[in-house]
């Protein structure tokens, strides 16, 4: 082993550290990029300049005189230009540290050189919502394990002691640091799971990642929906916990907003009085029970420009910790705010609702309103609703009216909605939507238009759906029968679409993990925490009944719960006899045997699995002699190992540490040897 090559990795290592801290920095924030390039500079400067040893005499006087000049920058930018008590802050540190960088380090210096990069990467932590931070937390701690390391061989150089002993490989150091890294990691999960979620993230958090996706306008005319349908931008990611099985993706309407009034060729969000939705606890309370049965959909929306809040259904309860929830009479929800980041929360809703309408109890009039100068289209709905039978007979059949002779196209669409009912027949889901919903109101049927997103792609490692604006569509729903029912006149495109996605398994891959961070560390909450909590709770109990500590699970073997407690009598058994013996030998005066530095049992297990095995009493030498005997190639080798081993366990003075380290790596080259 060389021990100045360890010192080399270690003192790489350090600066990594202080580098990662502005990369905190220039990913994480919003900090200005001149001021992230000066720091830089000053670290690339600094690095080649400790490395040749160069004295920097000069700079070392204009110490006091930049760190004046950067405190009198800072305070400017306070009192008069942008008057920011953060960006000014930041100026100063960032600054301060651009000095240090470059000037000589002590040791002293260096541990405040990685204050100020812990302090960079807290910053960063206090904004960072994506993926690549669990990434970038593995590496800073790793790095923070290496830093401390060479600084305590740099303070005890300058004090004048052995630089820290036993100094191991670049390559073994490596795998030490990796190590820690994700022990640390695992630890900072474990507490992350453990102390109670406070919410002051949000707080912190920007709107999105990057752009949030195009929401929903107050109005739908032809082309509205379509329009987005080539944005493959991810929209939700949706679960279904207790559903058990892959879902029908031809009934996933996630709604995003209804449009009652048909005016100028286009439809319109009604003018109607907002209110507060209740809550109770976590819950908010869209509508009360339903005495059907009631699903559960885990939604988690992406960041979005707009206000509106998803839903499968007819929404019962909304879990989650935005507030307030508001609500209009169509049952459209939304938030306060006018854009959203990312968002979680847990949706009940009856997929087969009994007689109400989201917070209404009926339709009005204006579920009737016709456009005036469309009374061919009245009349075509007339006659395609028919003569006698109920609302859904009447509904069915005005279906059927698209069924044939009707085409979905985006190249050759029909230009008005006159032209897609009577004569080009062709167009998308905004012709069949408006179409359908008028042909209904002929027929005195209330009708209105919703839009959202139908369907999606499944992911079958997390069992999820995929949404994307490309899966955005239009549809109608109708009053039949005391509630509002789901009509779709679009053709069913599936994944003949043109606009459907096939990620991949590396993709899907990606997309897993990014919704298990989304959902495990962005979007945890004190609900999940619980969740959690109470699930290891049971495993625990169910364990010890299992094994008779509590009460017994039905359908429990007995053998196997005596066989259980046999293993765990003789492994008590068996640990009181090391005892007994042990203070035995300490009674008798039998020292026990030291144990043996790891690479010289390496070496001698090696010489054991070539057929050499160890008596009591038989020495290195004679193990080390018989497993060369047939390998007299090693011969040299094998003596250049004996000579130092033999002053490491028997000499009168210890071996220095560069023997240490030498006789250390012979063993191990030995033993490579007589392997290959």
């Amino acid at each position: 082993m060389n021990p100045r090559a360890a010192g080399r990795f270690l003192w790489w290592v350090l600066r990594a550290h202080w580098l990662l801290g502005i990369l905190a920095l220039a990913v994480y924030t919003e900090t200005s990029p001149g001021l992230l390039a000066v720091v830089a500079v000053a670290w690339a400067a600094g690095a080649r300049m400790d490395r040749a040893g160069a004295p920097r005499e000069t700079l070392s006087r204009l110490d006091t005189p930049l760190v004046g000049l950067f405190l009198a920058a800072a305070t400017a930018d306070l009192l008069l230009l942008r008057k920011d008590l953060l960006a000014s802050a930041s100026l100063l540190v960032v600054g301060i540290q651009s000095i240090k960088l470059v000037l000589p380090k002590r040791t002293r210096d260096g541990w405040q050189l990685c204050a100020f990069s812990l302090l960079e990467f807290l910053v960063g932590a206090a904004v960072a919502d994506g993926l690549s931070f669990a990434v970038f937390f593995f590496l800073f701690l790793a790095a923070s394990a290496g830093a401390m390391w060479a600084l305590h061989d740099r303070e005890a150089e300058e004090l004048g002691r052995p630089p820290g002993g036993f100094r191991p490989s670049p390559r073994h150091a490596a795998w030490a640091l990796l190590l820690v890294g994700a022990a640390g990691f695992l630890s900072a999960a474990l507490l992350f799971a453990v102390v109670p979620r406070l919410e002051f993230r949000r707080g912190f958090q920007r709107l999105a990642r990057g752009q949030g996706v195009a929401g929903f306008s107050e109005s739908i005319t032809l082309r509205e929906v379509t329009g987005i349908k080539s944005d493959g931008r991810i929209v939700a990611r949706v679960e279904f916990p207790f559903l058990g099985r892959t879902p029908d993706f031809g009934g996933l309407y996630l709604r995003g907003a209804v449009y009652p009034r048909y005016e100028d060729g286009g439809w319109r969000i009604a003018k109607s009085p907002v209110s507060t939705v209740p809550r109770s606890g976590f819950h908010y309370i869209v509508s009360e029970a339903p005495s059907g049965p009631v699903s559960v959909a885990d939604i988690l929306l992406e960041p979005a420009d707009h206000p509106r809040l998803f839903t499968y259904g007819s929404p019962v309860l909304i879990e989650g910790s935005f507030q307030p929830l508001l609500a209009d009479a169509e049952g459209n929800l939304f938030l306060q705010q006018p854009a959203h980041g990312t968002m979680q929360y847990r949706l009940r809703f009856a997929e087969d609702p009994s007689g109400r309408s989201g917070r209404t109890a009926g339709p009005g009039d204006m579920y009737l309103e016709f456009p005036e100068g469309y009374d061919d289209v009245r009349a075509l709905g007339i006659e395609a609703a028919g003569s006698g039978g109920t609302d859904a007979e009447r509904a069915a059949r005005i279906l059927g009216f698209f069924r044939e002779g009707f085409r979905y196209t985006l190249e050759d669409p029909a230009p008005d909605l006159r032209s897609f009912l009577f004569w080009k027949k062709a167009g998308y889901c905004e012709h069949y939507a408006t179409g359908l919903a008028l042909l209904l109101r002929a027929a005195e049927i209330p009708s209105r238009v919703a839009a959202g997103y139908l369907g999606g792609e499944w992911n079958g490692l997390g069992q999820y759906v995929i949404v994307r604006q490309s899966d955005a569509h239009a549809w109608v729903e109708a009053w039949i029968g005391g509630r509002w029912v789901t009509m779709d006149a679009t053709p069913p495109q599936g994944e003949a679409s043109p606009f459907f996605r096939k990620t991949g398994l590396l993709g899907l891959s990606v997309d897993w993990l990014s919704q298990r961070w989304d959902k495990y560390v962005v979007n945890y909450s004190q609900r999940m925490q619980a969740e959690a909590f109470f699930a290891g709770w049971r495993g625990v109990r169910r364990t010890g009944a299992y094994f008779g500590l509590g009460r017994g699970l039905p359908g429990a073997p007995p053998k196997s719960r005596a066989a259980a407690v046999a293993v765990l009598i003789a492994c008590a058994a068996l640990f009181l006899l090391y005892r007994w013996r042990r203070d035995v030998r300490r009674r008798a005066g039998q020292p026990e045997a030291p144990r043996l530095p790891a690479p010289y049992e390496r070496l001698l297990r090696r010489i054991e699995r070539s057929g050499f095995r160890r008596s009591p009493g038989v020495p290195m030498e004679e193990m080390v002699a018989a497993a060369v005997r047939s390998r007299p190639e090693l011969a040299g080798e094998a003596a250049r190992f004996l000579a130092l081993y033999h002053r490491d366990r028997f000499g009168a003075t210890p071996l220095s540490p560069a023997q240490r380290s030498e006789a250390y790596r012979r063993a191990d080259g030995l033993k490579k040897r007589l392997s290959a």
